[in-house]
């Protein structure tokens, strides 16, 4: 899961926690500080048991070094799956465990699965291999107790970890083999399961941190289940293509078609991620016609739970005279892989406004798909004129590449309708 930058203005989400950070094997890796706090917790447990301080320290240790291992270990065990299919992970420890992001355009279902199944591999075959090489040891009693310590960490939690319950790994498997238009049975089938865990879990085992982690995840997957009923009511309402027609409406400047499109889109908007979307809408119009107050208004009415288009609360930031958090957001959206002309044309124009048209000019080139042609070449043209020359000659190949006509070209002729760079 990919983080947004907050915002001032409208404030929906807060920056992450701060950690510590290093690389290994080229992977990003964040412990964040709540991580060392709940491993070092649940590694005390068992401190009134144990007859001396000294012992429940060297049992904490033990503990809080084995699950940073184990964890680091799994999700290694993601980030090698997924560099293997072309992406980029980055790994962040947290309090309920470990996350491994990276962005998974082209990959197929068979490799997500195989990305998120990767996991709990990892850490079943280190506790395999512990087992087996633990049989050849002395049967020493810390050393055994290590062991265990490691066999439950990691085989353990692996096998529960594969239950088909989202956000587990188990649950992302069961997402990659059902696929995209499934995803309704996904969710009923984690809350079902998730459900059934957290009670069989408290009743037991006596556990309240498995009751927790499923039945928390359970609650999610009902909501989830609504949500996309709600989502399928908006789709047939046709509110999906009326936030396409206000982002295109925003991009032209468009006040007032933005302001009718938008109006529908709160009125009748059942999901609080699309009213949030037209209520964005409403604020940029109120900002573009220089009614701040009112602007502010709208943002105050916005759900904080829900998603935010960042395209929309740029667009929103930029109005109200914030081009760097404006910038910040897109940059975001950017960084998770995602890439909309809207959002790209918006980039490329605050870069330009800031004076860093080199920068401009590469975003366009690096983007010449998502733009259109007529997009495309205007920056060209702003990039020759405004003696960008090293980027406009990135941008004029990739032009060519992407719309030059072969069937009216000689062999070895560069388009004619190219303007020199």
């Amino acid at each position: 899961m990919a983080t947004t930058p907050s915002s001032s203005s409208t404030d929906l989400v807060r920056q992450p926690g701060r950690g510590i950070g290093f690389s290994l094997f080229g992977v990003p890796v964040r412990v964040a500080s709540s991580f060392w706090i709940i491993a070092i917790l649940f590694g005390t447990q068992g401190a009134g048991r144990s007859g001396s301080t000294e012992k429940a320290i060297l049992e904490a240790m033990t503990w809080t070094a084995v699950v940073f291992i184990s964890i680091l270990l799994h999700e290694l065990g993601h980030a090698a799956a997924a560099r293997a299919f072309g992406a980029e992970p980055s790994i962040t420890l947290h309090a309920l465990g470990g996350l491994t992001q990276f962005e998974p355009r082209g990959m197929s279902r068979p490799q997500r699965w195989l990305v998120s199944f990767a996991g709990p591999a990892a850490g079943l075959m280190f506790g395999i291999a512990v087992y087996m090489g633990a049989r050849w040891l002395p049967a020493v009693a810390q050393g055994s107790s290590i062991v265990d310590t490691i066999l439950r960490v990691n085989i353990g939690w692996s096998l529960i970890n594969l239950l088909p319950v989202l956000p587990f790994d188990g649950g992302q498997m069961l997402s990659a083999f059902l696929g995209p238009r499934r995803e309704v049975w996904t969710a009923i089938i984690s809350g079902t399961v998730g459900t059934a865990v957290a009670i069989l879990g408290y009743v037991f085992l006596n556990s309240l941190w498995v009751a927790f982690l499923f039945g928390s995840a359970a609650v999610t997957a009902i909501r989830q289940v609504r949500f996309l009923w709600l989502s399928k009511a908006d789709r047939d309402a046709g509110l999906d293509e009326e936030l396409a027609g206000v982002r295109a409406a925003i991009a032209h400047g468009e006040v007032d078609d933005v302001r009718k499109r938008a109006a529908r889109i709160v009125e009748q908007a059942r999901t609080t991620s699309l009213k949030n979307a037209g209520l964005l809408a409403q604020a940029w119009a109120h900002a573009t016609l220089g009614r701040r107050a009112e602007a502010r208004e709208t943002i105050e009415r916005l759900e904080r739970d829900a998603p935010a288009d960042p395209y929309l609360v740029a667009a929103v930031e930029d109005a109200l005279g914030a081009p760097e958090r404006a910038r910040a957001w897109l940059e975001a959206e950017r960084r998770q892989g995602v890439q909309r002309a809207e959002s790209i044309k918006l980039l490329i124009d605050l870069y330009a406004r800031a004076g860093e048209l080199e920068r401009a000019v590469g975003l366009a080139a690096d983007s010449v798909d998502v733009l259109s042609e007529e997009d495309a070449r205007a920056v060209l043209a702003a990039a020759i004129g405004g003696g960008a020359s090293g980027e406009a000659s990135r941008l004029a190949a990739a032009i060519e590449r992407a719309y030059a006509k072969p069937s009216h070209l000689g062999p070895g002729r560069p388009s004619a309708e190219l303007p020199p760079v």
